[in-house]
């Protein structure tokens, strides 16, 4: 997935949704390196496949 010529919209949205909410709750915007750091953490990869697990549990 390391071609980023074809990410989807929503996965732009998702990062344009991080980066909101970090500026609103630091009163600073994060930078790209900010944001990959804290996506590439064991503890939020664990969660993000929680949630994706989850939700193709539940579409079944």
């Amino acid at each position: 997935m390391s071609d980023t010529g074809a990410m989807e919209n929503c996965i732009v949205e998702a990062l344009d949704a991080v980066e909101n909410f970090i500026a609103e709750t630091t009163g600073k915007k994060p930078t790209q390196s900010e944001i990959a750091n804290a996506l590439t953490r064991y503890f939020v990869l664990n969660e993000i496949k929680s949630h994706i697990v989850m939700e193709r549990e539940e579409a079944k």
